[in-house]
């Protein structure tokens, strides 16, 4: 697993400074680079969220109240990327930041080009109002991502094992690639982890185990472990890439358990 570049996504909630922390973390090991990224979010500033806005507050939309949205979207923009570069300049990174603004998870999928690792928070600075059990912008982004996401819960810790939940596909087979050499790379513990369905031959680590219900399986083994980082592949059959994630991955990271997770492609 090589990892020269990360793309860290942050924004003004608490999952922003975990990303930020779990991102330099991963880089200072890796001796990577780190981009600091923000997006201004364009639904805030033009369509029905502004008439919306105006509607509540009982007046009539006027000319620059976009314009002075947008320039307090900036000045908070510029805080969450000040944070960023004080915990990249704390872990000794080396980094950059960038602001830019969009569509979040479609300038988020625009810039992962270049970059090896994407990093980004399970939910964002608008979990209350999230519909979703994922948040919209992680759920958008890893169902059209082409690049191995780093999935961070609300609060940041040191990863103490690497756990890899494993199936027959060659993705997975490469999240156990990925998992071992970060395992190894850290220098802390490795678990491999199959639940049986077929008979395959699989490396002489892992540990086959039978379950009527893997996705809750998994979550068990993951509660087993303390602060565990769990890598697993990103789909189940490849033509369904750009429709929705593997159902495995997909009912595991909706759990929300509290846990780091490496979705590999």
């Amino acid at each position: 697993m090589e990892i020269k570049n990360i793309l860290a996504c942050v924004d003004s909630s608490d999952y922003g400074v975990s990303v930020s922390r779990f991102s330099c973390f991963i880089a200072k090991k890796f001796d990577a680079y780190v981009e600091g990224f923000h997006v201004i979010d364009i639904m805030q500033l033009e369509g029905p969220f502004m008439y919306d806005l105006s509607g509540a507050l009982g007046f009539e939309p006027f000319v620059d109240f976009s314009s002075k949205m947008r320039e307090i979207l900036q000045e908070k923009g510029k805080n969450v990327l000040a944070a960023f570069e004080s915990i990249a300049a704390d872990f000794s990174v080396k980094h950059s930041t960038e602001m830019e603004t969009g569509i979040v998870s479609s300038s988020i999928l625009q810039k992962e080009e270049g970059f090896d690792l994407v990093c980004l928070g399970i939910r964002g600075v608008n979990e209350q109002y999230e519909r979703g059990i994922l948040g919209s912008t992680i759920e958008s982004v890893l169902r059209r991502s082409k690049k191995t996401l780093l999935v961070v819960p609300k609060h940041f810790y040191t990863p103490s094992v690497v756990l890899a939940f494993i199936n027959e596909k060659s993705v997975s087979l490469k999240a156990y690639e990925y998992a071992k050499s970060f395992a190894n790379k850290f220098g802390i513990e490795f678990k491999a982890i199959y639940f049986k369905r077929n008979d395959v031959r699989l490396p002489e680590d892992v540990e086959i185990r039978e379950a009527d219900n893997i996705v809750d399986a998994i979550e068990e083994e993951i509660k087993k472990v303390e602060k565990p980082i769990v890598f697993m592949g990103a789909y189940a059959k490849s033509k369904f890439k750009e429709i929705l994630l593997g159902s495995t991955t997909e009912n595991v990271l909706k759990k929300e358990l509290g846990v780091a997770f490496m979705v590999v492609r």
